[in-house]
């Protein structure tokens, strides 16, 4: 294809270095030589960069190969050119988590900060401590254009909406759901019946993180029915709600995890085998060789263990229940 009037030429930034090494050697054997090449490659590199710049560049004299006064005007320009693709765009990143002052950004939902973010903070404290975490919450569309442009350096949770080959991901753990309910309800024991379920009010939570369409879907497909009492979309309130009153909430383990010391609130056992939904540590493809990136992710799966650890249930009791 021909190239238009107005076109910019291509250029091989290779051949700036074939310029220099013959403008120091004054030979291209010797030039040929430090670059490692052959010299008739090196000869037909230098005729390519000839025909370029319109300019033999470098003239047989008795000292060997002269520059001519186009060279010489031009050495200090691609000296620099070669000096910054070296330091700014051949040389590998380095990544120092223990100077690096960088900020973190992880969107997380509600529930995901009380999880993820104490195991992000301990993993900056052991060796990096002049790093810090900012917390985001975005929609799904507004989490993946942020992702892709670099505004967000991952994400961790339950995002269904994350997909695409632009994307990556490693799975964090499994979760589940548990029904919780004021520690002195007056109706519920430690195991729920079907008509208990049925008729006892419920909060529920309709939030971006979309856990709880999860639990949704399984009612239906079952054809199970509950009384909703109260939408919200805030999963922290929850507890402090269930507290209060009669209303139960069916939440994912994590919460009901994070708060079973609360005083006024226990587990209740649902009287049905609930479903799971996978939790991800999510990054866009762009990022995958940022060293910084890779930096923090394995510092967060090192701790994985620890998160799985915690064994959230997959049949609605109470952490360390006796199994039937």
């Amino acid at each position: 294809m021909q190239m238009g009037q107005d076109a910019t030429p291509r250029f091989d930034l290779n051949l700036l270095r074939v310029f220099l090494a013959v403008y120091e050697a004054k030979s291209v054997g010797g030039a040929a030589q430090a670059l490692n090449m052959s010299q008739p490659g090196l000869s037909t590199a230098l005729a390519r960069l000839r025909r370029q710049l319109g300019d033999p560049l470098f003239l047989r004299g008795a000292t060997g190969m002269e520059p001519t006064s186009r060279a010489r005007s031009l050495a200090d320009s691609v000296r620099g050119i070669m000096r910054s693709v070296d330091a700014e765009v051949l040389k590998p990143p380095v990544f120092d988590p223990t100077t690096s002052t960088r900020e973190f950004r992880i969107a997380l939902t509600d529930i995901a900060e009380g999880i993820y973010l104490p195991i992000a903070l301990r993993a900056l404290k052991e060796t990096a401590s002049r790093m810090s975490l900012r917390s985001v919450f975005m929609s799904p569309r507004e989490l993946e254009e942020a992702m892709a442009a670099g505004e967000v350096d991952m994400a961790a949770g339950f995002y269904p909406d994350i997909k695409g080959s632009a994307f990556m991901h490693r799975r964090i753990a499994l979760h589940s759901f548990a029904c919780i309910a004021a520690a002195r309800h007056p109706e519920l024991g430690e195991r729920m019946t079907p008509d208990q379920f049925a008729r006892l009010p419920h909060v529920v939570v309709e939030a971006t993180g979309r856990s709880q369409e999860v639990f949704d879907r399984f009612l239906q497909r079952r054809q199970l029915q509950r009384d909703v009492v109260l939408r919200t979309p805030h999963f922290m309130s929850v507890p402090v709600i269930v507290a209060e009153s009669d209303a139960v909430a069916v939440v994912p383990q994590a919460l009901a995890d994070f708060i079973i010391d609360h005083p006024r609130i226990r587990q209740v056992q649902l009287p049905f085998r609930p479903p799971t939904f996978q939790a991800n540590l999510y990054w866009h493809r762009s990022a995958h060789s940022d060293p910084a990136n890779q930096w923090l992710r394995q510092a967060l799966i090192r701790e994985f263990p620890r998160l799985q650890a915690r064994a959230y249930d997959r049949n609605g009791r109470a952490a360390n229940a006796p199994r039937e």
